[in-house]
């Protein structure tokens, strides 16, 4: 007997070792990977910028169109300046753009940041030059709403920023404002600056701070629910540990793939947080669970058990969370196809050290467990937490023991529910306005609401009118013009739209058509001349200068109307743009086709553009992710009826959220619309460890609604810990102010708490029911 004990000593020690080889393999990865993913991540967030223009690829139309619309007429990082004190003919305009002269100039240590500063005088000037010489009054009102305000009077300036200058924005925009406050004599709080490189630097800053004041609570509570969960300091804190360098190790990449950290990606450090967490929380259980079960069990033998019987499914879960990630690689936005490549890389590594580094903690934590009372596990019975779980257990197999007996209702009502809020599904729809991403106090909307009272609109769309050229083109150019102004005046006379500036601004008012006075003569050929020297002298053109005609590679005509509309919450640019368009649209066509092109360009086409191509990507990369999960749950279950019946409970959360804010009619922003595909990743695993329990207790000789009961007693108490984890943890970034950090955590708390109802209601429901034939196998 005593040869034997040390016998099984000796062989116990041996498969030990074993474990504890693989843990100081894992260990060493965790170690050389720690410091690089402190320092490449500073790295990556140094290098925080929200450029969306940049976000779709040069391939695509709507991209080339607005790169066109760049090289021909402006640049598209403007910064609108105003103060109280900012009126035409006051010297404090001259002041504030002498003091930010030395911008526009290279220093020793750095490029320029502005192209030019354009003042309202300036531009009043313009018009007030030779040829036409307006006058004053007749100025103020074809710039009112848009150089001047309403009152005729208050005005700004105009910062072009340069590459180098969008880059420092975060910088250069508090510089600025200082610098402007002291030429002017005011306090820099009465600065308003409105444009695109303030929204962008704001998104800027609220993404870094989301990440610099939230990760640390975040990872805070993850860690209080962790050790919750687990009732292990020890297990918890390696899980903790993993997710944490795994995080890092995300930023870090984003660092290595060269590109600039961003508000999609800044979600990714909480989203591989936590599915390392719940990774961690599922193979912990496969051991604790032995523990219970067998008291006496060698911590050797029960680490073992951990890794051989829950390896297999923790890695067919990540498997399936993978793909739904790497789904995303299919879309055509980079930060977004970045985020999904990253994601699943760090997940496949997460999982590796896992599997590593768990097993061999889990006899260090067994053994110390022994030593310190005798028994492997301490099992309290009599704790108020203890009693209260047993309470909620109890309840809970209650429910389901009368769930099993009579699967079908549950079953139908779960069809009802997904098949209603499937006539949701078509009828999505993505948001584009600028004011929704920030708080209702924010210090952007204030700037913009002053802005708007005082000079006029700020949210800028441009019309381009494209001349063809040919037999039954448009061929005089003060025919032309006239086309121009007619579009102008349409534009004009529309709901919402304010601000408007064509050539029509910079040229004479042409006379009636009936008219043929030598003046009416003479107006009519300055316009023609003004317009001829626009396309060959390009420096001396007031018109060319303005910014508003300009001559293409391929020699066309190129006119240029500029409209604005307010900053609200309650204004749907989409819809606003196409109102534009169809009332345009009849006007356009009474020209004749092959005469006119008009195209719409600017920033908010343009984010228009990358929200709805996000929008069709995502559904398609979605359709690849679960047609790709289905065929490996088929190929698991050896069975294709059982497959797809075990896909139900894992589409039924993603059909469910997103089809009732269909059915709401609530609109899907950038912070919302890329959790689909990540949340089915994750509703899988449930379902994954779920069926091997089931699948195992059958193998075990129980009878289906005994191997059933198994699976909820097994894998219920781990599902409901990797949900908690995974949703309560990020929900810390609900309380960020940038307002799609905030519907991200949302998002996914809803999607997972319906993939945990799935899989603990619906999925015992369908293994229950006859149709669980199909589910025994694989």
């Amino acid at each position: 007997m005593q040869t034997r004990g040390k016998s099984g000593k000796r062989g116990s020690g041996s498969r030990a070792t074993g474990l504890f080889a693989r843990m100081a393999i894992g260990l060493v990865a965790l170690v050389a990977l720690a410091p690089t993913a402190i320092t490449d991540s500073n790295a990556a967030l140094a290098r925080m910028y929200n450029y969306p223009a940049s976000w779709l690829p040069d391939s695509m139309p709507v991209k080339r169109m607005y790169l066109d619309f760049l090289d021909l007429f402006t640049s598209d990082e403007i910064v609108q300046v105003s103060w109280p004190g900012a009126v035409l003919g006051s010297p404090t305009l001259a002041a504030a753009k002498e003091a930010l002269r030395p911008f526009t100039q290279p220093t020793n240590d750095r490029p320029p940041y502005l192209i030019d500063v354009i003042t309202g005088d300036e531009i009043v000037d313009l018009l007030g030059q030779p040829p036409n010489r307006f006058r004053l009054p007749t100025i103020k009102a074809r710039l009112r709403g848009s150089v001047v305000g309403p009152d005729g009077e208050q005005t700004m300036l105009v910062l072009n920023y340069t590459d180098a200058g969008k880059k420092q924005r975060r910088k250069t925009l508090d510089q600025f404002r200082d610098v402007i406050a002291t030429a002017v004599d005011v306090d820099p709080d009465e600065i308003v600056m409105v444009g695109g490189p303030i929204d962008g630097s704001i998104i800027d800053r609220e993404a870094f701070r989301s990440i610099e004041r939230f990760t640390l609570p975040s990872v805070l509570v993850g860690a209080v629910i962790c050790i919750w969960c687990l009732r292990s300091v020890l297990l918890a804190a390696v899980v903790l540990v993993i997710a944490l360098i795994g995080q890092g190790v995300a930023l870090a990449a984003v660092a290595w793939s060269g590109q600039d950290m961003n508000a999609i990606l800044i979600v990714l450090p909480p989203l591989v947080f936590v599915l390392t967490a719940s990774a961690g929380i599922h193979l912990s259980n496969y051991y604790l669970d032995k523990t219970k079960e067998e008291p006496q069990i060698d911590p050797v033998d029960a680490a073992r058990f951990a890794l051989v019987t829950g390896a297999w499914p923790c890695i067919l879960a990540a498997s399936t969370t993978i793909v739904g990630l790497g789904s995303l690689a299919l879309v055509r936005l980079w930060p977004v196809s970045l985020f999904g490549e990253i994601a699943a890389g760090t997940v496949f590594l997460t999982l590796a050290l896992l599997l590593l580094i768990l097993p061999g903690v889990m006899v260090l934590h067994g053994r110390w467990q022994r030593r310190r009372d005798g028994r492997l596990i301490a099992t309290n019975n009599t704790g108020l937490i203890n009693r209260f779980r047993r309470r909620l257990s109890d309840l809970w197999f209650g429910w389901v023991e009368t769930e099993l007996r009579h699967p079908w209702p549950v079953i139908a009502l779960f069809v009802i529910v997904t098949a209603a809020c499937s006539y949701g599904i078509p009828q999505l729809q993505t948001s584009v306005n600028v004011p929704r991403m920030f708080p209702a106090e924010s210090r952007i909307r204030d700037d913009y609401q002053w802005f708007q009272q005082k000079v006029g609109p700020t949210i800028n769309v441009e019309v381009i009118l494209v001349f063809q050229e040919g037999d039954q083109a448009i061929q005089d150019d003060f025919e032309r013009f006239l086309l121009v102004r007619e579009i102008d005046e349409a534009i004009r006379q529309m709901d919402l739209v304010e601000g408007v500036l064509s050539a029509r601004t910079f040229l004479p008012s042409p006379p009636r058509p009936e008219s043929r006075s030598l003046r009416a003569t003479a107006v009519k050929a300055s316009i023609r001349s003004q317009i001829e020297n626009a396309q060959t002298d390009v420096e001396e053109s007031p018109l060319r200068n303005s910014g508003y005609f300009a001559i293409d590679a391929d020699d066309r005509q190129r006119w240029r109307i500029s409209f604005r509309f307010p900053f609200g919450d309650e204004i749907d640019y989409r819809d606003a743009i196409d109102r534009v368009r169809d009332e345009l649209n009849p006007l356009v066509a009474d020209v004749g086709k092959g005469k006119l092109d008009v195209l719409y360009t600017g920033g908010v086409p343009l984010m228009t553009a990358s929200q709805d191509t996000l929008l069709r990507d995502l559904f398609r990369s979605f359709l690849t992710a679960f047609l790709i999960v289905g065929v490996m749950m088929v190929l698991v279950l050896r069975s294709v009826a059982g497959g797809l019946l075990a896909m139900f409970p894992n589409l039924f959360p993603t059909i469910t959220l997103f089809g009732s804010m269909g059915l709401a009619r609530v609109p899907l922003d950038i912070g919302s619309v890329m959790t689909a595909s990540v949340a089915l990743g994750i509703a899988v695993d449930g379902t994954v460890h779920f069926l091997s329990r089931f699948r195992r207790s059958l193998d075990n000789g129980l009878d289906q609604h005994d191997a059933v009961m198994s699976a909820v007693r097994h894998c219920g108490p781990a599902m409901w810990q990797t949900t908690a984890v995974c949703a309560i943890s990020p929900l810390v970034y609900a309380l960020s102010d940038f307002i799609p950090t905030q519907r991200f955590a949302i998002m996914m708390l809803g999607l997972l708490i319906a993939a945990l109802i799935g899989d603990v209601l619906l999925l015992p429901a369908l293994l229950a029911s006859p149709m669980g034939k199909w589910l025994k196998r694989g």
